[in-house]
């Protein structure tokens, strides 16, 4: 009997170039933070107009060959039909999916954002899906608008919440990181700072693979604690730590948690690393 032999896939690639366009979208995603605290319309889609501008160049500048350049344009062509096709019902499937269920909300939305895509948390943030109540004789809707008008509520502790707590988690996964490390550090405070995790979660998928999954298990972690323990917070524009400071909801608390997320996340993928070789 033939002993079948090992077949093994090389799926080594080097994204490094990318990451001086995303020290450049990091300081974008701030202007555009500081846009939509201006309550500037279409802040989001200016920034991700912004970044697929800077990024499609630098992609199609590294394709030498140039039916590889055709096919990434294919590709891009179908990226845009789903979109315009299937994008707008997909979100609503998983926007009623998602209404009572915050943990969920928190790692589907954190695949959205890796591509800059902001119309999943808008609906659960401003229309019912995230949740409806009548407050001095009007009827608010979605997570942020309630939390704004009582500063308190279930749906801050079931959708909102949990994003502060995965910004700490992000920022120890960031300390475990040795390869461009001033880099890294750069992305990550303007991610922390801003609130606006695209082009931390961007680094992550395409420079650091394996760091981006274990973003979105302490995602899951970050919300299911929020859930669980039933930690009141929440934000009014983008769930950045300098709304954290300012607003000031429940501090105490999300930092304690906050900060030992941070230490678990640094040493979960510290441990991960050395097992696992990568």
């Amino acid at each position: 009997m033939r002993k079948l032999k090992k077949i093994k896939f090389n799926l080594k690639y080097d994204c490094s170039f990318l990451m001086k366009p995303f020290m450049l979208l990091s300081f974008l995603s701030a202007v555009a933070y500081g846009l939509k605290l201006l309550d500037v319309p279409y802040a989001d889609k200016i920034f991700f107009a912004a970044a697929v501008l800077v990024l499609l160049p630098v992609f199609l500048g590294r394709i030498r060959n140039k039916y590889n350049k055709i096919s990434f344009m294919i590709l891009m062509l179908i990226c845009i039909v789903l979109y315009l096709n299937v994008y707008d019902n997909l979100v609503i499937y998983l926007a009623g999916k998602c209404k009572n269920n915050g943990v969920s909300f928190g790692v589907i939305n954190a695949l959205f954002n890796t591509f800059g895509l902001t119309d999943f948390e808008n609906l659960m943030y401003h229309t019912s899906y995230g949740g409806a109540k009548l407050i001095n004789g009007r009827i608010v809707t979605g997570a942020v608008d309630l939390f704004t008008a009582k500063e308190s509520s279930r749906e801050g502790m079931m959708f909102l919440c949990g994003k502060y707590l995965s910004l700490f988690s992000a920022l120890g996964i960031a300390f475990s990181i040795k390869k461009h490390r001033k880099d890294v550090f750069f992305i990550t405070l303007f991610a922390f700072l801003s609130g606006n995790l695209t082009v931390y979660l961007l680094m992550l998928l395409l420079v650091f693979t394996p760091y981006y999954f274990i973003f979105l298990l302490f995602t899951f972690i970050s919300y299911f604690i929020a859930n669980t323990a039933m930690i009141n917070g929440g934000f009014f524009v983008s769930g950045s730590f300098f709304e954290l400071i300012v607003y000031r909801s429940n501090i105490v608390q999300i930092l304690a948690v906050g900060v030992f997320l941070c230490a678990v996340s640094y040493y979960f993928s510290r441990l991960a690393k050395e097992r696992l070789k990568w």
